[in-house]
């Protein structure tokens, strides 16, 4: 069992996205503590908001005073609600919410059903709970409920997907090796439209790719070198050229996979698009809110920023269905600029705003089967978008110096320089 623990100041926004949830039948309420409840034994949001917000003094010092936590068993296990609601209770009590108002929701909107906690970090006199390792100790808890109610381990799941997803590691040697097995494997599973996308999803197994292009004797050149990473981006390794990797990951190999990918990904944006839209109307205050409420949705978003800490780009990435596009790709609304300016100003949610949100998610749906031709100007402008943050992935995970390039390059041309020699000797 996995716990993710987050803390916000978005009392409202934790519950929303839960109680939605309930409204369109993807989750229940399972247990609800020190929490009225109506008459006909119903809990609803405005009832337990209020409860909520009436027990955090106005004084209190705490900004982010609220807890919110999902609870993830193994997707082949089937818990009862009984078994479920028995293992919130302990967690929050060795946690030390055992007193504090919590509610508790089952999530059954994805294959591996799971449990959301909402809370309070403070008590009625505004203390706050204590936090201390807080994350080491929830290991320590689910750990103790794994053995305690025969659970699959955790362990055993991180494992399991360490080996299925590995790393470039400097440590293991035979660097083409892992890179070759790496660059082969994301190839046939994903789907990308740019070398921005494929970078976001090549970034978490710590390799990288960058376009080189150069003439020789009037001849231009196109090619790819792969560069191993450390875990923040940076360079560690020299750059592998494609072709020393092998058949199928070249230039041309890439390109024709993005074509074919525009093609394969366009019924699949809406459903992408639909969940990004309802998660960000849950008006999340923080990027990590972000990523682990899309997270729940299947979702993965990297978000890169510039020095300044401005969001230049935002990729939305499904592992599972292997696709990977840029928040331009969804539609105009769904730029790295809007997000930026989202976050730069949360109080103010742009994706709550139906009469742009509604009907620019129906026209999006139906430029699908349209000719461009019949796009309007914001369609189009999504175009312009799609470029700049394809223009500013040029230089994601770029960290210094590239006379590397020329250098590849030159080493390549030197070796096909020998090998024409030699044929003209024999």
């Amino acid at each position: 069992m996995i716990a993710k623990i987050s803390s916000t100041e978005n009392l409202g926004g934790a519950l929303r996205y839960n109680f939605k949830k309930v409204e369109k039948g993807e989750a229940s309420i399972l247990l609800a503590a020190e929490l009225y409840q109506s008459k006909e034994g119903r809990y609803t949001m405005e009832d337990v908001l209020a409860d909520m917000e009436a027990l955090i003094p106005k004084n209190c010092r705490t900004k982010k005073t609220v807890f919110h936590c999902s609870l993830n068993p193994h997707p082949d296990e089937k818990l009862s609600d009984e078994t479920l609601m028995q293992i919130a209770k302990e967690y929050m009590e060795t946690l030390g919410y055992g007193n504090q108002p919590y509610i508790v929701f089952k999530h059954n909107d994805i294959a591996r059903e799971h449990i959301h906690i909402v809370s309070l970090r403070v008590d009625g006199e505004g203390k706050k709970i204590n936090d201390r390792f807080e994350k080491r100790r929830s290991k320590q808890i689910t750990d103790t409920l794994e053995r305690k109610y025969d659970l699959i381990p955790s362990s055993k799941v991180s494992n399991k997907e360490e080996v299925e997803t590995p790393k470039v590691d400097m440590g293991k040697g035979n660097i083409k090796e892992q890179v070759a097995s790496i660059v082969r494997t994301v190839l046939k599973h994903y789907r990308f439209c740019s070398l921005g996308e494929l970078n976001v999803v090549l970034s978490k197994y710590n390799l990288a790719v960058e376009e080189v292009k150069m003439e020789f004797r009037g001849k231009k050149y196109d090619g790819l070198v792969y560069v191993p990473t450390d875990d923040k981006g940076g360079k560690v390794s020299t750059p592998i050229h494609a072709s020393d990797i092998g058949h199928g990951v070249g230039y041309t190999a890439v390109q024709n996979r993005m074509q074919k990918s525009k093609q394969a990904i366009k019924p699949l944006i809406p459903a992408i698009r639909n969940k990004v839209l309802q998660t960000m109307r849950t008006s999340p205050k923080t990027e990590e809110e972000l990523q682990q409420r899309l997270e729940e949705q299947g979702l993965r978003v990297v978000i890169r920023k510039n020095e300044g800490g401005r969001i230049y780009g935002i990729t939305f990435i499904d592992d599972k269905e292997g696709i990977a596009l840029n928040g331009s790709r969804l539609g105009k609304g769904y730029a790295a600029n809007v997000f930026n300016g989202y976050f730069s100003n949360p109080t103010h949610n742009p994706f709550l705003d139906e009469t742009q949100y509604g009907s620019l998610s129906a026209r999006l749906d139906q430029s699908a089967t349209v000719h461009p031709s019949q796009l309007n100007t914001e369609e189009s402008d999504n175009l312009v978008d799609e470029l700049i943050e394809d223009m500013a992935d040029g230089s994601f995970l770029s960290t210094g110096n590239d006379d590397w390039k020329e250098a590849a390059w030159q080493r390549k041309l030197r070796k096909l320089s020998k090998v024409n020699i030699r044929r003209r000797k024999h």
